[in-house]
């Protein structure tokens, strides 16, 4: 289980296959996953491992934007669960309408910034199928956040690479690095949350 974690591994050992596989299963599916850092050490791995960064990338988006349909899909599909008592008390109506509203003005955002944040990127996705955001409208935005985080990610990792060969010697430390930058933004939003609780409270 811990080498779906090493990443390395993965790539040297599952070469083209192991990372199409692990970032359609982080794209929609499973949040626990690798995403940003496997992309980055891909890139940086390519001349190293011989690999065709014109083979990389594009098996990138497509693997990206299809767990992204994947999500949705699933989204429709757990809305429809509300026919049944247990599930009408955990996908409620008013919340489901308060999401429809949300990407109704904001979907194209969300769909497209989640991408480059880990955990979101996995369940954005399924609650815009919840919420039933037009179809047209999140193939649309999927494939430009798709486009977007599989060229930025993977070429960040190729040029740096190439700029700093010695880099490769220090993988396991740039790949540890990735993932503490890449949830950042949900440890500073986690804090900003509960810096606010007290004054809620307060409020109340």
């Amino acid at each position: 289980m811990t080498q779906l974690f090493d990443i390395p591994y993965i790539i040297s050992t599952y070469g083209y296959l192991g990372i199409f596989i692990i970032v359609f299963l982080e794209s929609g599916l499973i949040f626990s996953l690798p995403g940003d850092s496997l992309l980055f050490t891909a890139g940086l791995l390519v001349a190293v491992l011989d690999l065709n960064l014109f083979i990389l990338i594009p098996l990138i988006f497509v693997s990206t934007f299809l767990g992204g349909v994947m999500g949705y899909e699933i989204g429709i599909n757990l809305e429809k669960l509300r026919k049944y008592a247990f599930f009408r008390k955990i996908l409620k109506e008013k919340y489901i309408t308060k999401t429809h509203q949300f990407f109704d003005k904001h979907g194209k955002y969300a769909v497209i910034f989640s991408r480059f944040v880990p955990l979101v990127r996995t369940f954005v996705p399924i609650v815009a199928g919840i919420a039933r955001m037009h179809y047209r409208e999140f193939i649309k935005y999927s494939l430009i956040s798709s486009l977007l985080w599989s060229t930025s990610m993977t070429l960040l990792g190729f040029f740096l690479g190439n700029i700093f060969p010695q880099i490769k010697d220090y993988i396991s430390f740039v790949v540890v690095l990735m993932i503490v930058i890449s949830i950042l933004p949900i440890i500073f939003e986690f804090m900003r949350e509960k810096k606010e609780e007290p004054h809620s409270l307060h409020n109340q």
